[in-house]
Order: C-alpha cells, then sequence, then structure tokens
C-alpha cells in the first residue's frame, strides 16, 4: 500500500480519476492506486498545443500522451485524453499575462491546480461517477470526519505550497499517492511495476514557454510588458531605463542599469510603468496584504489574530508570522523582516511546527 493520502477501499471498488501528464510521478500514482483495489480511470488533459516539436519542458506533447497511454495499458487500466485548452487559456495563461501587466508575479501552477487538475477535472471525474481525482504531488493528505487536511511532506520534493490554495472541498476528493515519497521511491515503485516511464526525466519551469523565455508570451499576451519606461531609485533619482516591466519581479538583481553599488528590484509600478531599485536591504518588509483568501482549517482564524509560520515562495524557509482577517483581506505581520516578498505571489500558512497547511492568500501588497 501506498504511503500518504490513504483512504480504504470498501466493498465497492471507489472509482479515481487518475491525471496522468506522461511523468513518471502520475504514472506511479495511478498504478498504486491501481495495486491498492481501486477502480482507475486515467486521464491526460491536453492543456496547450506546442508550436516547437522539441519542447522538451511541455506536458502536452504528443510524446506525453503516448507516454500515458503505454503508462495506463501497463497498468491495466482505461485512458483518454480530453481537450482542457480553454480552461487553461482562461485560467491559466491569460491570468499569467494579466498579473504581469499589473506589475505582479504569479505562480501558474497554482492556477492550474486550482482551475484545471481540482476544477474541470474533477467536474468530468464527477460525469464518470468518481469519488477523487488524484494526482502525482508531494504533499500529505489526511482525510478524516473533520474535514481533509493537508500537510507538507517529508520528501525532498514537497510540493504542498502549490496545493495550498485548495479548498477544503476540493482537497476532500484528492488523493496523493507518492505524497511522502522520495523521487528515488517513487522511480523504484515505478521499475517494479513495469511502468515504461520509469526513468523518464523530468519536465521543467513554465509548460506553456515554449522557448525558455516567458518573455516571448507576455510580449504577444499583453504587449505592455515589453514598453520601455524609467527606472528610479528608493530615492526618487532616474536611474536608466527599463526593458519593460514582464522583464522583472522583486529582488531581481541582473538587467538593471550600471551604478555603483549593487541594486535590486524593489517595487514594480504599472501604473507608471516604472521599475524602483534599491539597496539590498531596502528589499526587507515588516508584512504583507492578500486577498483571494482560502482558508482548509478557518477554526484556527476565528480568535482574532493568529500565530503561524508563513511562506512566500515555494521554496522559501517558513518565517514566524501574525494573521489577522479584514472581510476579504489577510493583513500579514513578520515576526522578523522578510526578503522580497512579491505580489502576485502565494502566501502560505502553515501551523507554528511548520507541518501542516492552515490556507493561503495570494499577496497583493507589501505593509
Amino acid at each position: 500500500m501506498f504511503r500518504g493520502s490513504v483512504v480504504d477501499v470498501m466493498k465497492e471498488r471507489v472509482r479515481v480519476v487518475a491525471a496522468m501528464s506522461g511523468g513518471v510521478d502520475s504514472a506511479v500514482a495511478a498504478g498504486l492506486l491501481a495495486e491498492a483495489g481501486y477502480d482507475v480511470v486515467g486521464v491526460t488533459m491536453k492543456m496547450y498545443a506546442p508550436t516547437k516539436p522539441a519542447h522538451a519542458k511541455s506536458c502536452c506533447g504528443a510524446d506525453d500522451f503516448d507516454d500515458a497511454r503505454r503508462t495506463a495499458s501497463a497498468i491495466g487500466i482505461p485512458h483518454y485524453v480530453l481537450d482542457f485548452e480553454e480552461t487553461f487559456r482562461r485560467g491559466v495563461i491569460e491570468r499569467f499575462a494579466r498579473e504581469y501587466a499589473q506589475g505582479r508575479t504569479p505562480n501558474p501552477c497554482v492556477s492550474c491546480n486550482n482551475d484545471v487538475k481540482l476544477g474541470t477535472l474533477r467536474a468530468y471525474a464527477d460525469r464518470l461517477g468518481a469519488r477523487y481525482v488524484a494526482t502525482g504531488h508531494y504533499a500529505r493528505l489526511e482525510h478524516g470526519a473533520d474535514g481533509p487536511r493537508l500537510f507538507r511532506s517529508e520528501s525532498p520534493k514537497d510540493q504542498a505550497y502549490a496545493l495550498a490554495q485548495l479548498t477544503p472541498e476540493q482537497l476532500s476528493r484528492l488523493l496523493l499517492p507518492v505524497g511522502q515519497m522520495t523521487k528515488a521511491e517513487t522511480r523504484a515503485h515505478a521499475a517494479r511495476l513495469g511502468l515504461p516511464v520509469a526513468e523518464k526525466t523530468e519536465s521543467q519551469d513554465i509548460c506553456f514557454v515554449e522557448g525558455g523565455d516567458y518573455r516571448e508570451v507576455l510580449a504577444a499576451l499583453a504587449p505592455s510588458t515589453a514598453i520601455p519606461g524609467p527606472v528610479m531609485t528608493t530615492a526618487g533619482a532616474a536611474a536608466g531605463t527599463h526593458a519593460g516591466i514582464g522583464c522583472y519581479t522583486v529582488g531581481q538583481r541582473r538587467g538593471l542599469p550600471a551604478g555603483g553599488s549593487p541594486r535590486y528590484v524593489t517595487r514594480i509600478d504599472a501604473a507608471t510603468n516604472t521599475i524602483v531599485i534599491g539597496r539590498e536591504d531596502e528589499l526587507d518588509v515588516d508584512g504583507l496584504i492578500a486577498d483571494e483568501v482560502n482558508l482548509i482549517r478557518p477554526e484556527r482564524f476565528t480568535a482574532g489574530p493568529a500565530r503561524v509560520l508563513a511562506m512566500t515562495r515555494y521554496r522559501a524557509k517558513p518565517a514566524a508570522a501574525t494573521v489577522t482577517l479584514d472581510g476579504d483581506a489577510l493583513h500579514l505581520r513578520f515576526q522578523t523582516p522578510q526578503r522580497a516578498v512579491t505580489p502576485g505571489q502565494l502566501v502560505a500558512l502553515l501551523d507554528n511546527d511548520g507541518t501542516e497547511v492552515l490556507g493561503a492568500a495570494t499577496i497583493r501588497a507589501t505593509a
């Protein structure tokens, strides 16, 4: 039996729709579920049609579809390819461009999990009579009488941050069979199960950025992000010209006008098409304001300010903070200033030992 998200199979076989990208993680997730006695239906989502045949970073190429099909055949489960391009375009690609145009740096994987994998795919699962959707994410999920509980994985590949904005209702329909495994353990299971993708190379970066340069995508979808504009210092002095706000993110050092001591992007003002730069110590902030608030454990936030650990980036070290809810907004104050907190990114809220994910929100401004 797999370690991670375990739900007992009752007398009737529980149907699960397994999202199969063509990679090893999702392949092993599907294989372990079938081995455990679930009624598994493999589904590969066509979310983006690459225009470059050698686009290795995409999980939507013909080779990936074929790998998913061959994997499903090896497991002995049915497999379907579904066209989710329109959902992906609206919920992920267009949001990606819109956020950059507003001077923010989005996380498209979070949008994909929310809108596509646990949105459109789950609706398809409902039509099939499936109780769950399964993915190959590395995180631990417990299903109990008091609702789902999401935990960071003990694996170095922990991906709980990317799932932190899933609602309790979405999490209640999710299984994560490889959640606690290391990559080596996942590949070992793939070899044991005889899966053809056991040694397949991992995809990297943003799947719909074919040439490796996201600025090309932005220039096509949001031309305003490629318009040059002024670079100003935090003291208000002119420092040069930038190549377009889409080329920059808070904390960036490369690509800035040459000067004396090192300078970093401290703020992006989309309204005036201005990049503001400053010293490294000027990247530190005391707090943030966020919206799109999702509380997985809402009871932890009902008694006034809540003490949490906060992750403001995918690989960020959790930092002690206090959270206050004000209507639809979340106000967070760090115990010690944090570096390069970036609007558009997710802030994941953890319990005080840093293991359980309590909720998340989208950073809109620093404070």
